[in-house]
């Protein structure tokens, strides 16, 4: 099971004097169970190349296929399974909590598996266990969105998503505008979704600190196309790649090969405290 992308190519407005190609003949797997991070500066094709896999846009040459299934099909058979297989993708929006609209936080999350034909029976359950996954309390159901924090907002927002019950969560800059104590939430709620609940994550993001704390897989674009695949932690190494994609490497890993220049073991340390733990430890 993985997401595949075949030779995928993305023009906008094609055959006009405007028409841009955001991506080029670009081939990935996104294998299941993985947490993957797409990184590159603004206009690299990151969000486009979200869109795509979510099936929000058919591709001008190549294809998408989800567990095996092409996102766009053309005969009546072809395209119900390619519905089918879209269900299987979550998609959150960089401000997800600007798609919330319902009165209350339960019609909200409910609105997905209702649309997917779910009883109400199936559909409470749904509701429940998406709100359990982001944490928002029972309590919580009856009120609006719109009295909530932000940080809540988005909870919701996303909660709406996990509702749907999808095999892959794709997220494009999901921490954007939260502050410090929001974005540490938020990266421990997907930590937890993708270990405990084997949720195969996509995330876009401009942060590498971000990027270096939870992804397993990066995918390095630049001018719509792959210039870099691995782990974080070998692609954070190659200067001469992140230059190219005007990326630079966490701070923290900057300070880290920096001790170890000096003659400090900091081995592979996430967080400033296991750094400053593994420094002690070898006075």
């Amino acid at each position: 099971m993985s997401i595949q992308i075949e030779s995928l190519s993305y023009t906008y407005m094609e055959h006009t004097p405007l028409s841009h190609t955001a991506l080029n003949d670009i081939s990935l797997t996104i294998a299941e169970k993985s947490f993957t991070a797409i990184a590159g500066e603004t206009g690299a094709g990151k969000s486009t190349l979200m869109q795509l896999i979510g099936g929000l846009l058919e591709p001008t040459m190549g294809r998408v296929l989800v567990d095996g299934i092409p996102l766009h099909g053309r005969s009546k058979r072809e395209k119900e399974e390619a519905r089918k297989a879209r269900f299987r993708v979550g998609m959150v929006f960089q401000y997800p909590e600007h798609q919330l609209f319902e009165e209350t936080i339960y019609e909200d999350i409910a609105f997905g598996p209702r649309n997917q034909g779910l009883s109400e029976s199936e559909t409470e359950v749904r509701v429940r266990e998406a709100m359990e996954l982001v944490h928002l309390p029972e309590a919580y159901r009856t009120r609006s969105p719109f009295a909530l924090s932000g940080g809540e907002r988005r909870r919701v927002a996303i909660a709406g998503v996990l509702a749907l019950a999808p095999r892959y969560l794709v997220l494009d800059e999901p921490a954007a505008g939260l502050d410090p104590r929001g974005r540490e939430s938020l990266l421990s709620m997907l930590t937890m979704l993708h270990r405990e609940r084997n949720v195969s994550i996509v995330l876009v993001s401009h942060s590498m600190e971000d990027i270096l704390r939870v992804a397993d897989h990066m995918i390095i674009l630049a001018g719509g196309r792959v210039i870099g695949e691995g782990t974080p932690r070998t692609l954070f190494r190659c200067d001469e790649l992140l230059a190219r994609a005007s990326l630079a490497a966490p701070h923290l890993l900057q300070l880290g090969q920096k001790l170890e220049s000096i003659g400090y073991s900091v081995g592979d340390c996430m967080t400033a405290e296991a750094m400053a733990k593994r420094i002690l430890d070898s006075k």
